[in-house]
């Protein structure tokens, strides 16, 4: 305290001075209008410059942080439409090839087939009993019984169906069981899936007296409503007899890829007609 008040006192010359020439820029700048005048426009003209100034800075700084928010949405936006190309050319792309792929398959026989089109909602691979969701329901005309197929081969059977939604027994279930053969063979087996590797099936009960070599491709024989002859199943991987050595039990290396399944087309089955016969025969009930 008693420093402070030495400054004061050794400096009260000047402090005198700067109050005194405060005092006489009042009277000059306040009594004259023109002083006055020059005073006020040089004021503003000064603060204008400072607010301009600090005006564009901020501007700037906030345009570069606008600039940057402006490219990650844009970048953003362009990840969503490559992938929505990318979506839509695998639909396309999907839709050609199985269309090409059943082509064939699907003008064989008298009774004409009819597809539908579905998506995968929901899908299961590592499950004991695994199941697929699929977008089309009842009211699209999808049924019980109905083959599932992509375009690289059989994927299941519908076995329930809702307003807008499917259930489908993929081949990866221990309760599939499908009537296969060797392309351009007669002698049929049944093709099984007794859990573990998704990518394998069992070809079992296969006759011993039909030749057969790794690599040969299996097809549906058609024998079964789900699917018409010659769909695409897989290769095989290896084959040993089985227990009364009269049957082969080949292991099938599935065409399908069930763990990327996207887009599945639905195959209707055989007419109500045959049904009503077999129905007849099972009861008994065909006349003699």
């Amino acid at each position: 305290m008693r420093g402070l008040i030495t400054f004061l006192l050794n400096n009260s010359s000047w402090f005198v001075f700067i109050i005194l020439e405060i005092i006489c820029f009042y009277f000059i700048f306040n009594g004259n209008s023109y002083q006055k005048s020059v005073y006020l426009n040089s004021f503003n003209e000064i603060t204008g410059r400072v607010y301009s100034i600090s005006g564009s800075i901020s501007s700037y700084f906030g345009l570069r942080a606008e600039n940057r928010q402006l490219l990650q949405q844009s970048a953003e936006l362009q990840t969503k439409i490559n992938e929505l190309k990318d979506y839509i050319f695998a639909i396309e792309a999907d839709s050609l090839k199985t269309e090409a792929f059943l082509n064939d398959s699907l003008k064989q026989g008298t009774e004409p087939r009819t597809v539908i089109v579905a998506r995968v909602e929901k899908n299961s691979i590592s499950l004991v009993d695994n199941y697929m969701i699929i977008n089309k329901g009842k009211k699209n005309g999808v049924r019980a019984d109905m083959g599932v197929v992509s375009q690289q081969g059989i994927v299941g059977v519908v076995i329930d169906a809702s307003a807008n939604y499917g259930v489908v027994q993929p081949v990866l279930n221990p309760h599939s069981r499908f009537s296969c053969k060797i392309l351009n063979s007669n002698a049929a087996g049944i093709l099984v899936w007794e859990g573990g590797d998704p990518r394998y099936a069992t070809l079992a009960e296969y006759p011993k007296y039909e030749d057969v070599a790794v690599g040969d491709t299996i097809v549906t024989t058609g024998f079964s409503d789900f699917f018409p002859e010659g769909i695409m199943v897989g290769t095989i991987e290896e084959y040993k007899s089985e227990a009364d050595d009269n049957f082969y039990s080949l292991k099938i290396r599935l065409s399908t890829d069930f763990g990327s399944l996207k887009n599945v087309l639905l195959i209707s089955n055989t007419s109500e007609e045959i049904k009503e016969l077999e129905n007849k025969i099972k009861a008994g009930n065909v006349k003699k």
